[in-house]
């Protein structure tokens, strides 16, 4: 079994993992991220960056890179659907304590995008997708990590072990810890639509989130879509609500257009509140979904999604 060395492992390429790659290498300190992935994932997942992390990702210099790719957002919406009436929230007042006094609308993807782009040309970083963590073990002076990849199994030892490998952490579950929490018992119905609702609804936000008569939901734009957070209805199973002529259905509520709408992508998923007692175990430190998570509304923490 080949053996490499590194100071630091990062499990998991999603934002956490990879600014954690990033610091790292920037210290000095060779550092090897694993995912089990091919590339970065591209499904549709947050979507909103709010001021203080735009004010720490300007640190890298990665808030402007991102900022052009999504769309600026200095106003957000509770909306009553019936009246088109709405209470708007203007992040501009916040302009003396931020450079940064809007929401951005951007998929996570692409900062994941821009990350990848500056650890591949940096020289303690070492990249390796397609490569799968499958058990970890310790001692007081180092972490191996037994992975497998292109080129079979093998183990890399370190002085250090980031688990950033999401709410499904193979660390996590490898290391036997509660996730104590609860599971929130509604289920959300993300539906995506090139649909142009800023012409249709009056003064529309790029982030609203609604009351009607059939319920709430939420429209959030991105560049070239409109991120739409849909309910059951009370008569529906999870099943029913999921098709195609379901999606259909609650979307016409929304705006009656007589012709069907595209929807790229509909995905259901249930929200949790869950924890770890403690982010430090020896020498593996757990980071973002694998130590917390919790409910995304507002566009703030971290969610986790079934199928």
């Amino acid at each position: 079994m080949a053996e490499s060395r590194t100071s630091v492992i990062v499990v998991g390429a999603g934002p956490v993992g990879l600014i954690c790659a990033l610091r790292l290498a920037g210290a000095d300190m060779p550092v090897t991220v694993l995912e089990a992935g091919e590339a970065i994932h591209q499904d549709l997942r947050a979507s909103t960056w709010h001021p203080p992390t735009l004010d720490m990702l300007a640190g890298y210099g990665l808030a402007d890179p991102l900022i052009a790719e999504g769309l600026i957002t200095p106003t957000w919406q509770i909306r009553m659907h019936a009246t088109g009436e709405r209470a708007e929230f203007d992040l501009s007042v916040l302009k003396d304590e931020t450079d940064h006094p809007y929401r951005l609308q951007c998929e996570q993807w692409k900062l994941g995008r821009l990350i990848v782009a500056r650890l591949k040309r940096h020289p303690m970083a070492n990249l390796r997708f397609s490569t799968a963590l499958t058990s970890v073990a310790q001692t007081d002076d180092q972490v191996t990590a037994t992975i497998d990849g292109p080129d079979g199994t093998s183990e890399i030892t370190a002085d250090w072990l980031i688990a950033a490998d999401g709410a499904n952490s193979t660390v996590r579950r490898g290391l036997d810890l509660p996730f104590t929490g609860h599971t929130y018992p509604e289920t959300t119905i993300l539906a995506t639509t090139r649909f142009p609702f800023e012409d249709h609804l009056e003064g529309l936000s790029n982030v609203n989130y609604v009351w009607s008569d059939t319920g709430t939901f939420s429209l959030l734009r991105l560049p070239d879509l409109w991120r739409c957070s849909l309910y059951p209805d009370p008569d529906e199973t999870i099943e029913q609500a999921v098709t195609p002529d379901a999606i259909e259905a609650k979307l016409q509520r929304i705006v009656p257009t007589g012709q069907r709408y595209e929807v790229m992508e509909v995905r259901p998923y249930r929200v949790h509140q869950r924890i770890v007692e403690d982010y430090r175990h020896g020498r593996i430190l757990l980071a973002g979904d694998a130590a917390h998570i919790n409910s995304p509304s507002g566009g703030h923490g971290h969610e986790r999604r079934h199928s």
